[in-house]
């Protein structure tokens, strides 16, 4: 009785200190966030249909990635949209297209480019 009383005590010690090394919470992906990202993707007249929190359109599940349905136009027709976003400390929601020597980022304040340097 005694040693279970101790093992109890010990644990109720510890839960501050597993509180304390968790990150804080991801945010959720809002309807306006994604609706945000996809005109930085120059879509026009965007409609968000769903915002699927912890799952991507490949069935992955993580609580730092979403996946948006939505319709939007763009040059001139429109599309129907299944868009991969994922979640970032620091960039907040994202969504990306990447090449060898290029990188795109779309976030809800916009557009970014980066590009591999020469290095010799």
């Amino acid at each position: 009785m005694k040693l279970a009383a101790a093992l109890l005590a010990l644990a109720a010690l510890s839960l501050p200190l597993l509180a304390a090394e968790l990150p804080p919470p991801i945010p959720p992906l809002t309807r306006e966030d994604a609706r945000r990202i996809l005109e930085a993707m120059e879509f026009r007249q965007v409609n968000v249909i769903a915002v699927v929190q912890g799952i991507n359109d490949q069935k992955l599940t993580a609580p730092s990635v979403a996946l948006v349905l939505a319709l939007g136009k763009r040059d001139a027709a429109y599309s129907d949209l299944k868009m991969n976003v994922l979640f970032d400390r620091e960039l907040g929601w994202f969504t990306y297209e990447s090449t060898p020597k290029l990188f795109r980022v779309w976030t809800r304040d916009g557009y970014r480019e980066i590009k591999a340097g020469l290095t010799f």
